[in-house]
């Protein structure tokens, strides 16, 4: 399973950054169509823009793939 992510993720990251945050969208929305919160939705919905205007205005600050890699390992080990 660890290699099928690791495969996903490289394939992941050589998509444009506006398809990457598409995919992004789709995946909370998964996470949270089972939540009746509209509070919630609205909530992420405000962070995806916010983040999607970011990136369109370069103003994203961006961190090292290896780093985020090594934080995403550490919290989910």
């Amino acid at each position: 399973m660890q290699q099928n992510i690791e495969k996903l993720t490289t394939e992941l990251i050589r998509l444009p950054k506006r398809e990457r945050l598409e995919i992004v969208r789709f995946l909370l929305f998964l996470d949270n169509r089972s939540s009746d919160s509209e509070d919630t939705d609205s909530a992420w919905e405000k962070e995806i823009t916010d983040r999607v205007r970011a990136v369109d205005e370069r103003t994203a600050i961006g961190i090292d793939y290896d780093k985020a890699m090594q934080k995403i390992e550490k919290r989910f080990a």
